[in-house]
């Protein structure tokens, strides 16, 4: 690292849209036709270094202009890089793990606190915000270690932010790209059912992510917990820091959360504050977590600031809702997720529909589950691509119907959502959109097609009457 001395005008950057002449650019690819590609795009924007991984070194296009550094282990070298490139110190990080719920809760608690004049940002799988406006797009929940700085030193720099809220995945911290990066508070949401095709079982995936925890939050801080978890992980985590579990903060501050057919009622002893049209489902307990949060921070809020701007583009999204006729998009993409989706609606008399499908090259062992799970808790499965990757999509489709009774088998997820709202239109009741929420393309091999449940639902949901 000696040959790269910290300069104020020296900019550290991953991305290869945000060269120039003063950036050292840090590429982290393997593939060779990808460095070949960025190594020239490098030029073009005049860079004047590039760290790359050794692989590379016989294979480099020689440029006067530009120096470059090879390392073995590009990922140590970049955290070795970052931390003495980038000054972070002075703002708060919550980092919010778990299974689901981490996009919701993240930004939700972002929207809150820039409601409460708290200048925010948020990192993960919606983009980078700041104080409430995006600012980009971002290939990954949790961006390399070197974007990742980046950003919370904007934040701190350009927008004047007090939080960083980021949202970190077990992937992510597998690969380190979390770096050296301490937060100040922890929140996990749940421990379900996810990303078994990268960590192979479950055990292991839920170990990352309590190792994630140990890691990168303070000695001494609190971790929050939404939902229950093993008594073993509890007593792991409670050696290193103060334990909050969400039922007890419940039962703590006296709340009461009522569920009144599909309307939730919550309540402080006697005072009730905030009826919401919702059941008693994931979105609630979301919103007491941020609340958690809130509190855990010591810091002063409004309820109505909590109730009214936590709803998240593509989570439990309502399109339509008149005449008997009730459609939402959701993110639900696990078989826990599907289930807390669904499950709050169990007892209602209206027929309930769902769109659904299954990511290729992913987990296939939870394909069963969330078939089973739209079978058991919904009239009519209509089963449709996901982002079927290199994965052939007619055999993905088969495998979930396997588990369905009363199924259509519709490749188009247009005319799969099409046919949704037919039978929503005949029979009224509940028609449930689910597997891709916020998404905007859909992915078959290397070809990537705009598509957007939301703006789709909405269209179709004008001639609904």
């Amino acid at each position: 690292m000696s040959s790269l001395k910290y300069k104020k005008n020296l900019n550290l950057k991953s991305n290869w849209q945000d060269l120039d002449s003063k950036t050292t650019f840090i590429t982290f690819t393997k593939d060779k036709k990808k460095f070949n590609q960025l190594q020239l795009l490098a030029y073009k924007k005049k860079c004047n270094t590039i760290i790359c991984r050794d692989i590379f070194e016989k294979t480099i296009k020689i440029n006067d202009k530009t120096k470059f550094i090879y390392t073995a282990n590009i990922e140590e070298y970049s955290i070795k890089i970052a931390d003495a490139f980038f000054d972070i110190r002075g703002i708060k990080i919550i980092i919010v793990t778990g299974t689901n719920g981490k996009s919701s809760i993240s930004y939700g608690l972002s929207k809150v606190l820039n409601k409460e004049n708290i200048k925010t940002s948020y990192i993960g799988t919606l983009g980078f915000y700041a104080n409430k406006k995006r600012i980009k797009k971002l290939n990954n929940t949790t961006p390399d270690y070197i974007e990742l700085m980046n950003l919370i030193e904007l934040s701190k720099r350009k927008y004047g932010c007090k939080f960083v809220i980021l949202e970190a995945s077990s992937i992510g911290f597998k690969e380190k790209r979390l770096g050296n990066l301490k937060g100040d508070l922890g929140i996990l949401t749940n421990l379900g059912n996810d990303h078994l095709d990268y960590h192979q079982n479950i055990k292991n995936y839920h170990n990352s992510k309590i190792e994630l925890l140990l890691k990168h939050i303070k000695k001494d801080s609190k971790i929050l917990i939404q939902a229950d978890i093993s008594n073993l992980y509890i007593k792991k985590l409670s050696q290193n820091f103060t334990i909050i579990n969400q039922s007890n903060f419940i039962k703590e501050n006296n709340l009461n959360i009522i569920n009144n057919n599909l309307n939730t009622i919550i309540s402080i002893g006697q005072k009730k504050i905030k009826t919401i049209n919702l059941p008693y489902n994931f979105v609630i307990d979301n919103m007491i977590t941020i609340w958690m949060s809130i509190a855990s921070l010591n810091i002063k809020y409004n309820y109505n600031n909590i109730f009214n701007n936590y709803f998240i583009k593509g989570r439990h999204q309502v399109i339509l809702n008149k005449n008997n006729k009730l459609v939402i998009v959701d993110y639900a993409h696990t078989p826990d997720g599907l289930f807390k989706l669904l499950s709050p609606y169990k007892n209602s008399n209206e027929k309930k529909i769902i769109v659904f499908g299954c990511g290729g090259d992913r987990d296939k062992v939870k394909r069963s589950q969330m078939a089973s799970i739209a079978n058991n808790l919904c009239d009519f499965q209509i089963i449709t691509d996901d982002n079927p990757r290199y994965e052939n999509p007619v055999l993905i489709r088969r495998a979930l119907s396997k588990y369905c009774k009363n199924f259509f088998n519709i490749a188009s997820r247009l005319l799969a959502i099409k046919k949704g709202f037919n039978i929503l239109n005949k029979y009224n009741g509940i028609l449930f959109i689910v597997g891709k929420g916020h998404e905007e393309i859909q992915i078959y091999k290397d070809k990537q097609f705009r598509f957007s449940d939301i703006k789709v639902s909405k269209e179709i949901a004008k001639s609904i009457k």
